[in-house]
């Protein structure tokens, strides 16, 4: 169920009375995500069953990792990511399972907000002495799964914190026979900025598999009794 609630990476701007500001933030904000450098943090994810408990029913640890072409390795829990700029690779270790697919253009290297725009407002914007907080809620009849957003950035212009307040039930029942629905919400808190070069085999695809002759996929060694699924050759049909 946690898995299903993460991972929303989009951040927004409307016209409204601190825009300007807002959005120079923003702006900046995705200069640092997208520049031609490394960069890599540690995160941490916290899912809630209401918007006011105390009680975490559910936590993964979490690593992002770019190196100086933009290229994107991040790991949630035990689930890996790979944006080369050859394949797009999810790997499912609880679930034995990897699928490739083509690479996603500009993933998580630029915030685009213009999608958002006519659904969401921002509703506080206020200035503290270490970092920005973002208030952004949804307008009515949005499609957004939020009715509330709440981003923290750094003054160094790095996304510390966000918020994901639920507009939709979650069933937390442990056997679905008795249904315990709440509106549940997430926290992301990301720390350990730096812009360290990572090593070079974690965006190298053969450290995952290798191509044959014949062009099959073979897995490494640690992946070798993964469900292979490649999207790629579903796409190219």
């Amino acid at each position: 169920m946690f898995k299903k609630l993460l991972y929303v990476w989009v951040l927004f701007s409307s016209c409204l009375a601190h825009t300007q500001t807002v959005s120079q933030v923003f702006q900046k904000l995705a200069k640092q995500y997208s520049e031609a450098k490394p960069l890599q943090y540690k995160s941490s994810y916290s899912l809630y069953k209401d918007f006011d408990a105390k009680k975490v029913e559910e936590t993964y640890k979490g690593i992002y990792y770019k190196n100086a072409s933009n290229e994107i390795y991040t790991k949630i829990g035990d689930t890996e990511m790979l944006n080369s700029k050859t394949v797009f690779l999810k790997i499912s270790n609880a679930e034995k399972a990897i699928e490739i697919s083509n690479p996603v253009p500009n993933y998580a290297g630029d915030f685009d907000m213009k999608p958002l725009l006519d659904v969401c407002k921002i509703e506080k914007f206020v200035d503290y002495k270490s970092y920005w907080e973002i208030t952004m809620v949804a307008k009515p009849y949005s499609s957004l799964p939020y009715s509330k957003i709440v981003v923290q950035v750094t003054k160094s212009y790095f996304l510390q914190k966000q918020t994901f307040y639920y507009n939709t039930a979650v069933n937390f029942s442990k056997d679905y026979r008795s249904p315990d629905p709440h509106y549940p919400r997430l926290e992301i808190i990301n720390t350990n900025f730096n812009r360290n070069p990572v090593n070079a085999s974690v965006f190298n695809t053969k450290t995952y598999f290798t191509t044959s002759a014949k062009k099959q996929i073979l897995l490494v060694e640690r992946l070798k009794k993964y469900e292979l699924n490649d999207q790629r050759v579903i796409s190219n049909k």
